[in-house]
C-alpha cells in the first residue's frame, strides 16, 4: 500500500488526464458505482494530492480492520481525487468481503480494463500489472459463477414454482421449501396450483445471496346456487345462516355441509362439493312432517280392545260378563295405546294396523263360518284375527315405514276382494239354495270364496302398494268409483226390472252389482290415474346466456 500511495502521489497528474472511465457490467445490468458520481474539485493540485492521501490512508486502515463498508467509501474518495487504477482493484476486494459480489465484479472489471497495456511494476517488489491483470480476470470469473441461493415457501406448501429466464431460457423447476440455486440475474417466479390463482413475480438474484421468499395463493371459488321449497326454508352453510329460500354466493372450492329447514317440514341436509371457477346448482324441496296417527290409534284402540274382550268371553252365553270383559278390554286398549306407542305414531303405521285388524277379523269369521254357524263359537275366533291382523299391521308398519297411501292401497284391495268374494257367494248360494237354509257344506264352499276374495284382494293390495304410489285421496277417489258403480248397476237392474214387468233373484242382482262395481273401479282408475302426479311439482334450475333461472317442473 506504501508503494501506491507513492505511487499515486507521482502520477495524480498524468492519471487525472488519460483514465477513461468505463462500465463494470453484469448480464444486460450496468451497476451505478460510487466513483460514477465524484463532486468537482476547486482545490490546489497539492491540497489533492494531500485529501487523496488521507482518504487512501483511512481506506488501508478501515479494511485491515474489517470495516468493508467504511474503506470503500474511503477508498472511492480517493480514487474521485487521484483516479489511478489499482484503487478500482482495492475497491473491488473490499466488496467481495463485504460479501457485495456484483460491485466487487463491476469493480474488477474496471481495474483489468483501467490497466495500461504498457503498465510495468512500480518497484522491484511489486506484482507485474499484466500478470495482475490475468489473476485478476480468472477471480472474476471464480465470482461470476457463484449461485444464488433462493428458497420459496408457499401456501399451500403443494404448490409448483417455476423459476424461468428469458434472456439464457433456463428453467427450474421445485415445490414449496427447497432450495434453488441459480446464477445472477433477473428471474419470473411462477406459482401454481390445480384450484387456486397462479402468482408470478419479477425478481432479481444478485450474484451468491440467499433469498426467501412466500407466496400465498387464493384459491379459485365457485359458483353455488341452491333452491329451495317452501321459499320461507332457512338454509344454512357449515351451520352460517345463509337467508331463506335461496342462496347465489362464491365459495372456495371444497365440500360444504348444506341445512336447510322450515316449520312443518322434514331438515334436509346435503353434502355439497363446490368446484373451482365452476357453478354448482342444486334445487330440493322439504317433505312434510309425516301425518301422524296417534289420535286415530288411540280411538281404534278402544274399539278394538273392547271387542276382543267381549269376542273372547262370549262363548260363555252370559251377556253381562261378555259386556265387562267388553269394558276392561276397551280401558285396556286405550291404556295399552297411550302408553305403548310413541307420541309421533306415523299415520300409515295407525291406517295399517286398522286395515290389518280387518283383515284379521275378516279371515277369522271365514274361518269360523267354515266350522260353525254359532256365533258365540265364531267371535272368540274373529276376536283373535283381529288381535293377529292387528299385530302383524303395526309390525311390519312400522318396520317399513309405509305411507298413509300404501295403507290405503291395502285396505281398498282387502275391501274390493271381501266384496267381490262376498257377491260371488251370494250368487252361489242363490243358485244352489232349496229351502230357507243352506247345507253346511254349501255353507262351507260360500265361506271359502269369500275368504278367497279377501285373501287374493289383499294380497293384490300388498303387492299393488310395491309398484304404485298413490295418496289416500286417490284410493278413495277410486273407492268411490266402485261404490257408485256398484249402486248404479242395482239402480239400473232396478229400473230395468219395473219397465219390463221382470221379477229378479238374488244370483241375478249379487252379478249385477259385481259388474257394476268392477266397472266402477276401472273407470275411477282410468279417469284418476293422473291424479297425484298433477300437482307433483318439483324445483327446477335453468341457465340462459346471462342468468340462472328458478322455476317448477313436472306433469300435467
Amino acid at each position: 500500500m506504501i508503494a501506491r500511495i507513492a505511487l499515486l502521489v507521482v502520477l495524480v497528474a498524468t492519471a487525472r488526464a488519460h483514465a477513461q472511465p468505463v462500465e463494470g457490467m453484469i448480464g444486460r445490468d450496468r451497476l451505478k458505482l460510487e466513483i460514477d458520481d465524484c463532486p468537482p474539485q476547486t482545490v490546489s493540485p497539492d491540497k489533492l494530492r494531500q485529501i487523496g492521501s488521507e482518504h487512501y490512508s483511512r481506506g488501508e486502515v478501515l479494511y485491515a480492520q474489517g470495516d468493508y463498508r467504511g474503506a470503500v467509501d474511503e477508498l472511492a474518495a480517493a480514487y474521485c481525487l487521484a483516479p489511478f487504477y489499482s484503487i478500482l482493484k482495492d475497491i473491488g476486494l473490499a466488496y467481495e468481503r463485504e460479501l457485495e459480489f456484483e460491485k466487487a465484479i463491476a469493480y474488477l472489471e474496471r481495474y483489468v480494463m483501467a490497466v495500461p497495456r504498457d503498465a510495468k511494476p512500480a518497484n522491484a517488489c511489486a506484482i507485474d500489472p499484466q500478470e495482475d491483470k490475468k489473476n485478476v480476470l480468472a477471480r472474476i470469473r471464480v465470482l461470476q459463477g457463484l449461485e444464488a441461493h433462493i428458497s420459496i415457501e408457499t401456501e399451500p406448501n403443494d404448490a409448483q414454482i417455476t423459476l424461468s429466464n428469458v434472456d439464457s431460457g433456463v428453467t427450474n423447476r421445485t415445490t414449496s421449501g427447497k432450495e434453488m440455486k441459480v446464477l445472477g440475474g433477473h428471474y419470473t417466479m411462477t406459482v401454481e396450483r390445480a384450484g387456486y390463482h397462479t402468482r408470478t413475480r419479477d425478481l432479481r438474484a444478485e450474484i451468491g445471496k440467499p433469498y426467501t421468499y412466500f407466496e400465498k395463493l387464493e384459491p379459485l371459488k365457485g359458483r353455488l346456487h341452491v333452491r329451495a321449497v317452501p321459499s320461507e326454508a332457512r338454509l344454512y352453510l357449515d351451520r352460517k345462516p345463509y337467508g331463506t329460500g335461496t342462496i347465489e354466493t362464491e365459495l372456495e372450492g371444497g365440500h360444504y355441509t348444506l341445512l336447510a329447514e322450515s316449520e312443518g317440514r322434514l331438515r334436509v341436509t346435503r353434502d355439497v362439493q363446490v368446484l373451482p371457477d365452476r357453478e354448482t346448482s342444486i334445487a330440493f324441496e322439504l317433505p312434510p312432517e309425516p301425518e301422524l296417527g296417534r289420535r286415530q290409534f288411540l280411538a281404534f284402540s278402544v274399539f278394538a280392545g273392547g271387542f276382543l274382550g267381549g269376542g273372547l268371553l262370549a262363548a260363555q252365553n252370559d251377556n253381562r260378563i261378555s259386556a265387562v270383559a267388553a269394558g276392561l278390554g276397551a280401558a285396556g286398549g286405550f291404556a295399552g295405546a297411550y302408553f305403548g306407542t310413541p307420541d309421533n305414531l306415523a299415520l300409515g303405521t295407525s291406517s295399517l294396523t286398522i286395515t290389518s285388524s280387518a283383515v284379521g277379523g275378516g279371515f277369522g269369521a271365514g274361518v269360523a263360518a267354515m266350522f260353525t254357524s254359532d256365533g258365540n263359537t265364531a267371535a272368540p275366533i274373529i276376536a283373535a284375527g283381529v288381535a293377529t291382523g292387528g299385530s302383524l299391521g303395526y309390525y311390519f308398519g312400522d318396520k317399513f315405514g309405509v305411507s298413509p297411501g300404501d295403507a290405503a292401497v291395502i285396505n281398498s284391495g282387502a275391501l274390493w276382494g271381501t266384496v267381490t268374494g262376498s257377491l260371488l257367494a251370494i250368487s252361489f248360494e242363490a243358485g244352489n239354495a232349496v229351502g230357507t237354509h243352506l247345507p253346511d257344506s254349501d255353507r262351507r264352499v260360500a265361506a271359502g270364496i269369500v275368504l278367497a276374495g279377501l285373501g287374493m284382494g289383499t294380497t293384490g293390495g300388498v303387492l299393488l302398494q310395491r309398484y304404485v304410489t298413490v295418496s289416500r285421496a286417490h284410493a278413495a277417489l277410486v273407492d268411490t268409483g266402485g261404490v257408485v258403480g256398484g249402486f248404479a248397476a242395482l239402480a239400473g237392474l232396478q229400473l230395468y226390472t219395473r219397465a219390463a214387468g221382470a221379477e229378479t233373484n238374488d244370483e241375478r242382482t249379487a252379478n249385477v252389482a259385481l259388474a257394476g262395481v268392477a266397472a266402477g273401479l276401472i273407470v275411477a282408475g282410468v279417469l284418476t290415474r293422473q291424479m297425484d302426479e298433477q300437482y307433483n311439482l318439483t324445483p327446477a334450475i335453468g341457465k340462459t346466456q346471462n342468468a340462472t333461472t328458478f322455476g317448477v317442473g313436472g306433469s300435467f
